[in-house]
């Protein structure tokens, strides 16, 4: 089965009710699958159907969730950029898919590029049917293609199978109780992998989404209005989304008074701010942990108790269809490095068999036939309860006086400390741990009194550095590289 055959299923349930909700329009499932295959016929007349890469600018619109169905209604695969993408990046990408053409909105922002580019308003000149277009493509042929940032700097392209996809929204619902009567609002730029939870909720589910404009986030009592106007039934939101109204103290004067599922992802998030969403909004808390290379999520966690200071909240257990492993180089532990493997392990990264043969290798607990892992790289351990917790990147594991030291969980003591925000990295070159920080301003003895509570001596950073802001990066998150180069260069 293919994404369309799910679309086309939820069109022919829910035709008439309101799939997307922008802040220019709403549209209904049958003028979504009609504005789709339109476009479609342009992009069939443009490149023919043959499973080839579409560039698609992203904005807050409708019309970029039309170009992605478009594209696969026209037997091709996607390839989300931002329309205010640099020129630089924008020009590695097209050149690592050996892109022909790309799909913009207002502005065309392929222009510089050498590929057609192809306005989301074109007419086709003939007639097409679409529904002929996708004979020729299978469930094991590309989705999408999405761009994640290399430790180098270089883009990789994570290449998703249809058949990835399916899987993934085949249970998503399920696992989150939500049905076609829930109005999810959308945080995640469209760009970002993490939006495919509520496309597919959409698609696959009949679910109406409603795509919040991002200025809403800086003032979150506006964002909080958003929600209770729209009747918001669900979120599923960066941590860095959920930090911002939990730190702003927006709940001490309006609450999201119809949401009935709560869930986050993208980085740890603290037992702390967790708390002052769940004292204010009563509702259905999950945790939601995967790489883009596991196809959105691989494992998840219903919050069932309440969590105490610095306490870690669980990513709990395997996706349907996805199994985590813990290992110690190829060894099974209770902590080490977690390797996925199941039905949405990503096929590797697009034109780039060297970086694919480093993440995605061969089970090593399996010698009998070929089976391919991911490696995600991150440090996890299982709990006493069996429930696999996220302590922090392998590249943020350090080893300090013969002790190995994960930074997360120094950071979240920063946390249980009482600081807004906040993160960690290590001086190599002087031995010593900086804490880098928001919010009140604290005393190096405030901290080092109030952290042995929390951690060994050993751990304790050697400096604490306050800001007034954190840089972040383009998904929001903690820009760790900019902040380390800023101390390298004396700017912190």
């Amino acid at each position: 089965m293919l994404v369309i055959d799910k679309f086309e299923q939820t069109v022919e349930r829910h035709g008439d009710k309101i799939a997307l909700v922008d802040g220019v329009r709403s549209i209904t499932f049958y003028e979504l699958r009609k504005e789709a295959m339109d476009l479609a016929a342009v992009l069939y007349e443009t490149i023919g159907a043959e499973s080839k890469p579409m560039l698609v600018a992203v904005n807050r619109r409708i019309e970029t969730v039309v170009a992605y169905l478009a594209v696969l209604y026209s037997g091709n695969f996607y390839v989300p950029v931002s329309d205010e993408e640099a020129a630089g990046r924008m020009e590695q990408i097209a050149e690592k898919l050996e892109a022909e053409a790309g799909i913009f909105h207002e502005k065309n922002c392929f222009e510089s590029l050498n590929l057609t580019a192809i306005s989301s308003k074109a007419k086709a000149m003939g007639a097409v049917d679409v529904n002929l277009l996708r004979d020729g493509i299978i469930d094991a042929d590309p989705c999408y293609v999405l761009f994640t940032s290399g430790s180098t700097g270089a883009p990789k392209g994570v290449v998703v199978a249809q058949k990835m996809v399916v899987d993934f929204m085949d249970w998503i619902p399920e696992a989150l109780g939500i049905d076609a009567s829930f109005n999810i609002a959308n945080q995640t730029p469209l760009y970002f992998d993490a939006s495919v939870k509520e496309l597919a909720l959409m698609m696959g589910e009949g679910a109406t989404v409603h795509l919040m404009d991002k200025k809403l986030f800086l003032f979150p009592v506006k964002a909080v209005e958003y929600l209770n106007e729209h009747k918001i039934t669900a979120i599923l939101w960066s941590v860095s989304a959920m930090n911002l109204l939990a730190n702003s103290k927006v709940f001490d004067a309006a609450v999201p008074e119809h949401l009935k599922v709560v869930a986050f992802a993208g980085e740890a998030f603290s037992a702390e701010k967790l708390k002052i969403w769940r004292d204010a909004v009563s509702a259905d808390y999950f945790n939601l942990y995967g790489p883009t290379e596991t196809t959105v999520d691989c494992a998840y966690y219903k919050v069932d108790r309440d969590f105490g200071p610095g306490e870690v909240i669980p990513i709990g257990r395997a996706c349907e269809n996805m199994d985590l492993m813990i290992l110690d180089g190829d060894v099974p532990a209770e902590k080490g490095e977690l390797v996925v493997r199941g039905t949405g392990v990503a096929y590797g990264y697009y034109n780039d068999p060297e970086k694919t043969k480093a993440a995605f290798v061969q089970n090593p607990l399996n010698s009998r036939y070929p089976e391919i892992v991911y490696r995600t790289g991150d440090i996890v351990r299982r709990n006493g309860r069996g429930e696999i917790e996220f302590l922090a990147r392998e590249d943020d594991q350090i080893k300090r006086h013969g002790y190995r030291i994960e930074l997360g969980e120094v950071e979240r003591a920063l946390f249980a400390f009482g600081i807004k925000d906040g993160m960690c990295f290590y001086d190599r070159e002087k031995e010593r741990i900086v804490a880098v920080y928001t919010g009140e301003e604290f005393s190096r003895m405030d901290f080092r009194k109030g952290l042995k509570a929390h951690l060994p001596a050993y751990m304790i950073p050697d400096r604490f550095i306050h800001v007034t802001a954190l840089p972040t990066t383009r998904n929001g998150k903690i820009d760790r590289k900019a902040l380390e180069d800023a101390y390298e260069h004396g700017a912190l």
